[in-house]
């Protein structure tokens, strides 16, 4: 059964990696004189110990006298009208007057895409990562950067949001390495206070990962099993069509994996191509093990979990509208439910329940999920796929992911609903994981835990490189539930990383 209770123990992890140094520079607009700035563009003022601006232009505000590298950089901002920006630019030269009149990096939040953004400027926009969230116009955030060598966080907190949140972005990126430091807004009106700038150097951890931690595994599923976990995997060398069968990797925890070859080979099942996108489940000693085969989900039963698995009678399951991505979930009543894609105008999800013999649907019970009806969803085709069921404080989470999978776009979002099967409602701020420039495909997933059981990780695959698909490969990184007082708790991750991460405990 997939739940997934969150602990608050997951929290050191957004200081863990922080020295905190002395204070470089502070202005907290007391003196309505910015003495200590150059002005680049724009009517700057200072009101009632706040820093105002017109974002026409793209107006700079940088620090005289002041080039620097590794950094703690805070301000709190309030970009005033729908549409505007406002953030740091950092790491600059050769500033000048106009949107995009300087080298350097730009970090900040954008109310016309509702999203926090990270790019460079060299003559031209070069977004590197972003990620949708609750960002608005007419709201105080805090903006908290902390840059050193190429990696890069940058947080983005609502002020009367009591719960610490993750990074919106952890990046990497060595197009700068040294500069000025400063404000920049775009659009319209925009509020700044209480600039801060400190010495920041990241603590050195002990142990830690860099993704991805497993090649050629795409489309992963992960299950614990006697304290193993083991994560069963679409063999990316092979793919798509001479796909030969299921890979498993095993580890104890969830960075060092064993490969144990081929636990279900085609000529054991129904199909001779392209074996995607398995999921596995015990019930009376008896493992279950879905996949897709020639477009089709088929099931292998094994002993044991590392197989092999063999289908003892060679169909694939009914109606044919089934096709790809089966999952199972068990509801606390104990009974199982199976969701799976199907082809229609796209890729949809669709679900209903699983009969007792674990290897047959309840027909009468299928219905649609959720299918590709928004923007993010629709990258190079439309597509939603992947499904993945997890039950948190009685709520139904749907997490999938959007768009085609050798999109760079591809992407996770969720939907929650009251009711196993659904009427869900999507996220309003999916994606929550998307690619960026230094991943590209992060998406196919599944939800764990770590080895102590106290923290949540999703496992997915990435391309290759930036230019190649495959083969692909398996990356994790952490998840939590931040609370709300209205509304079911949100589902953020911490990622895509590409910078060392401290070991799942």
């Amino acid at each position: 059964m997939k739940r997934i209770v969150l602990f608050t123990s997951i929290f050191f992890l957004l200081t863990i990696n922080i020295l905190h140094g002395k204070i470089i520079f502070q202005d907290n607009f007391s003196n309505k004189k910015l003495t200590s700035w150059q002005t680049f563009g724009g009517n700057w003022s200072v009101d009632n110990k706040t820093l105002n601006v017109n974002g026409e232009g793209g107006p700079k505000l940088l620090i005289k006298d002041l080039k620097i590298s590794d950094f703690e950089v805070q301000v709190e901002v309030k970009a005033e009208t729908k549409g505007s920006q406002a953030g740091f630019v950092f790491r600059v030269s050769e500033p000048g007057e106009g949107v995009d009149a300087y080298k350097g990096y730009y970090a900040g939040i954008d109310t016309k895409s509702n999203m926090a953004i990270w790019g460079s400027v060299d003559n031209n926009w070069n977004l590197v990562a972003s990620k949708p969230g609750d960002i608005i116009a007419g709201k105080w955030y805090k903006l908290r950067l902390l840059a050193a060598g190429n990696h890069i966080l940058f947080y983005v907190d609502n002020m009367k949001e009591p719960v610490l949140r993750f990074p919106k972005i952890d990046g990497i990126n060595s197009t700068f390495t040294n500069g000025q430091i400063g404000l920049r807004a775009l659009g319209g009106k925009v509020s700044f206070r209480n600039f801060s700038i400190k010495e920041y150097s990241p603590a050195k951890l002990k142990k830690s990962y860099t993704n991805p931690v497993q090649a050629g595994c795409a489309d992963p599923v992960v299950k614990i099993f006697n304290g193993t976990y083991y994560a069963y995997c679409t063999y990316s060398p092979d793919f798509p069509r001479m796909t030969k069968g299921i890979r498993l990797y095993t580890s104890k925890n969830l960075v060092d994996w064993e490969d144990h070859g081929y636990i279900l080979k085609n000529d054991d099942s129904w199909g001779d191509w392209g074996f995607w996108a398995p999921d596995i489940v015990e019930k009376d000693g008896v493992y279950y093990l879905y996949h897709a085969a020639a477009e089709r989900m088929c099931v292998s039963i094994a002993k044991t979990p590392l197989g092999p698995f063999v289908q003892k009678v060679q169909n694939p399951i009914e109606p044919d509208s089934i096709k790809i991505d089966g999952h199972v979930f068990k509801d606390d009543d104990g009974q199982y439910y199976f969701y799976y894609v199907h082809f229609n105008n796209g890729n949809e999800i669709w679900g209903g329940k699983l009969n007792d013999d674990m290897i047959s649907v309840d027909e009468s019970s299928l219905k649609m999920m959720v299918r590709p009806d928004q923007a993010w969803e629709q990258h190079m085709a439309r597509v939603t796929e992947g499904p993945e069921i997890i039950k948190h404080k009685g709520t139904y989470y749907l997490t999938y992911s959007g768009s085609h999978f050798e999109s760079p776009e591809y992407a996770v979002g969720y939907a929650t609903s009251e009711n196993p099967l659904g009427p869900w409602k999507k996220y309003e701020y999916n994606p929550i994981m998307k690619s960026t420039s230094y991943a590209h495909g992060t998406a196919h997933h599944t939800l764990t835990t770590s080895p102590d059981g106290k923290n949540m990780f999703i496992v997915y695959h990435r391309h290759n490189t930036l230019n190649e698909t495959e083969p692909r490969a398996m990356s994790i990184d952490r998840v939590q539930f931040v609370p709300q007082k209205n509304g079911p708790d949100i589902l953020e991750i911490w990622g895509p990383t590409s910078s060392p991460q401290p070991m799942p405990f």
